[in-house]
């Protein structure tokens, strides 16, 4: 398929191929294919591609691509990522996030060159510290979007950083960063009043985050997740009466969970996960 798409579709301009079964072949043909064919948007998640191929598909379309997402491609080397980077100083959403191989140099190369992000995931990587993502954020000013999920050095300071740096972040997940704790969201609360959608999931968060959240970020706040957090029944029904466009609340492996009728009573759009 990937072949004839690169040969005769050259109005295409985002390929989407997350967990199939392409591999260097198709993603050759995708260099190699007609001369009008320009990619804004490549979408390589969990494939099974090498450094090479994806190095042509960059060089070729390194004038148009915004979007470059290669979440878990485990033979990506840190030179290939450094040399996309190099590259493609426009990009806007990158996804890096379970890329075994990334190290702290690959990273401090894609927070000088690319400033222009807007969305980005760093998923599951050792090399991101609190160091690491303080020079990202100083770089990338525009970012709104910025997943951290499972980055075991991200610690309370990130958060500090990001209410410092990004004060206009619409979207934070640091899930699993079991060092973040209520004083990391303290600062992202008073910082960060845009927030729209935040995941502090298997995280260090309490009561004290949860009310900071009610009481700050109330305006734009419609997506939360608490999972595994320790959370009284109190403070759950708080956030729920102060964020009124509350739409999704995540409170898996909580140990005090609302009734259907307890939300209802104080905010009758928002949808608890699990329901009781």
């Amino acid at each position: 398929m990937l072949p004839l798409i690169g040969q005769l579709c050259e109005r295409v301009t985002s390929v989407d191929l997350s967990w199939s079964g392409a591999t260097d072949t198709g993603v050759k043909a995708l260099s190699d294919g007609c001369a009008g064919l320009r990619l804004k948007s490549v979408v390589l998640n969990g494939c099974h591609v090498t450094d090479d191929p994806l190095k042509k598909l960059i060089m070729r379309h390194k004038e148009s691509l915004c979007r470059l997402e290669v979440f878990g491609c485990q033979f990506l080397t840190p030179s290939c990522l450094k040399r996309i980077y190099e590259m493609c100083p426009g990009l806007k959403h990158l996804n890096v996030g379970q890329v075994p191989k990334v190290n702290i140099h690959s990273l401090k190369v894609m927070a000088s060159q690319l400033k222009c992000l807007i969305s980005l995931n760093l998923t599951g990587l050792q090399a991101v510290t609190d160091a690491t993502v303080d020079t990202l954020l100083q770089n990338c000013v525009k970012l709104q979007n910025l997943t951290l999920g499972s980055c075991p050095g991200v610690t309370d300071l990130t958060l500090h950083n990001i209410s410092k740096y990004t004060p206009c972040i619409r979207y934070l997940d640091v899930s699993g960063c079991k060092a973040v704790t209520d004083a990391g969201v303290q600062s992202l609360t008073l910082g960060c009043r845009r927030l729209e959608q935040l995941d502090l999931s298997s995280t260090g968060t309490g009561n004290r985050g949860v009310t900071l959240l009610a009481n700050y970020c109330s305006g734009h706040l419609h997506t939360v997740k608490l999972s595994f957090c320790h959370i009284t029944l109190d403070n759950i029904l708080k956030l729920c009466r102060h964020c009124k466009r509350l739409r999704v609340l995540h409170l898996y492996g909580c140990a005090h969970l609302p009734t259907e009728r307890q939300i209802r009573d104080v905010n009758t759009t928002v949808k608890v996960y699990p329901v009781t």
